[in-house]
């Protein structure tokens, strides 16, 4: 293991390099974790130059075509924003989708009037960013009049079990969702306006209800070569999105809980049982999520001490916590089916977190950041890593500072990989390939 992850250390050091001088702000051209796969400009979007370093994680600020600046906090969340906007662009080159963005357009220009639109990632970790989630919320939540809300509340206040449609059309909308490859549950402003308009015009008859249907996967070249299915909603598995697509929220939980219990054994009241069962019922995670985390734990149904992955998810008490569990799960899922070279054995957890074990004993944690440094954060996060036989490394999907290894290495740790998403294991058409950069 150590021989593999030594390939890995010109990588490390072009991206330490690069923050060396890290301040309030950063330019998107010296974030080598992701401009060299995801360009500044492409079809629908410009991202703008000054990205911000709020905490652990990088703002940016994204120009879509014909509508209000977003705000996306967290490289996994651009990636989703900028697959988004891919694909609402290709929908409105085509006659129909025309139409119906014009009518969503009008629902968009409302939103803040002009001003910037959030799309928060991860969740209510922007609130201790100076954010206000209420705020946003607000704005995002102006698309649902009408709806039934539902309780308890996420820790946000908010209610994650909403889709794009109302309360009278939201087996419209998982449709088109579906159609049109995007996630019904995603807090897209522009997702939400275009799956409404459409949900709309599909309820009152101006259109098919399966008018959407000949729209292929479009293509991603405005981003590149970006992440395979771990990150890229376009890549999703088919019979997870037809599970979402065909179940309101609530049935979808009984879907999942009848598929994951019956595929893994697990007997009714027993404590992984109940503990998946509270996890289906944390009002942290919105239906896409359950969706796919159920799809992940039984991807790595045999690893060893799955009851306390479980436990975990379960115990989840912040909307920012869920998403972090969410992409450890994308990413180990992605790195055990696609990389040769790593085989996970067992989970271990610790600080609300999962990690992998490797065969040989050695510690894998993905930590879904942007940015490391030595702070009261990650200093937490160091010292709550599990001790094991063998090397423990530290994945970061984002950068890290110098004083940020210094840290690692005064706790013990081995090595620190960073932009980790270049990886092989991590990308578009990439299958059983070794972890180095391509």
């Amino acid at each position: 293991m150590r021989k593999q992850l030594t390939l890995l250390l010109p990588l490390l050091a072009t991206c330490i390099i690069s923050l060396s001088h890290a301040a309030d702000d950063i330019h998107y051209q010296d974030i080598k974790s992701i401009n060299s796969i995801v360009p500044q400009q492409g079809a629908g979007y410009s991202i703008a130059s000054n990205v911000k370093i709020d905490g652990e994680y990088y703002t940016f600020t994204i120009t879509p075509v014909d509508s209000a600046q977003i705000e996306v906090t967290g490289i996994p969340g651009l990636l989703k924003t900028l697959y988004e906007l891919s694909v609402i662009e290709w929908y409105k080159s085509t006659p129909q989708g025309n139409q119906v963005w014009k009518g969503a357009k009008d629902s968009v220009s409302s939103i803040g009037k002009g001003a910037k639109s959030i799309v928060l990632h991860p969740g209510d970790s922007a609130a201790a960013m100076g954010r206000s989630v209420a705020k946003t919320g607000r704005a995002i939540g102006s698309f649902f009049k009408g709806l039934v809300k539902k309780k308890p509340k996420s820790s946000t206040g908010e209610d994650l079990n909403k889709g794009a449609g109302n309360f009278m059309t939201e087996d419209v909308a998982r449709k088109a969702a579906y159609d049109l490859h995007l996630d019904v549950y995603s807090a897209n402003p522009l997702v939400i306006a275009l799956l409404k308009e459409v949900s709309k015009k599909q309820w009152a008859g101006s259109i098919g209800v399966s008018a959407a249907s000949y729209i292929a996967t479009p293509g991603l070249s405005s981003l590149g070569t970006v992440t395979s299915g771990a990150l890229t909603p376009g890549q999703a598995k088919d019979v997870t999105e037809k599970l979402i697509r065909d179940n309101s929220p609530l049935e979808l939980n009984r879907q999942l809980l009848k598929i994951f219990t019956g595929k893994l054994g697990y007997t009714k009241d027993s404590p992984p049982y109940t503990a998946y069962l509270e996890f289906l019922n944390n009002p942290n995670y919105n239906p896409h999520q359950k969706a796919y985390i159920t799809l992940y734990c039984m991807h790595l149904k045999d690893l060893k001490n799955m009851p306390q992955v479980l436990e975990v998810l379960a115990n989840c008490k912040k909307v920012d916590t869920a998403e972090i569990l969410f992409t450890q799960l994308q990413l180990m899922a992605a790195l055990e089916q696609n990389a040769t070279n790593i085989t996970f054995l067992s989970f271990a957890t610790a600080n609300d977190r999962i990690y992998g074990i490797t065969k040989a004993g050695d510690l894998i944690a993905i930590l879904p950041f942007d940015y490391a440094t030595n702070n009261k954060f990650m200093q937490k996060e160091l010292a709550k890593l599990p001790k094991v036989k063998g090397s423990r490394s530290i994945w970061l999907i984002g950068d890290a500072t110098p004083s940020f290894i210094k840290l690692a290495k005064s706790n013990g740790i081995d090595a620190v990989y960073t932009g980790i998403l270049k990886f092989g294991a991590f990308r578009v058409g990439i299958n059983k390939n070794t972890t180095q950069q391509q």
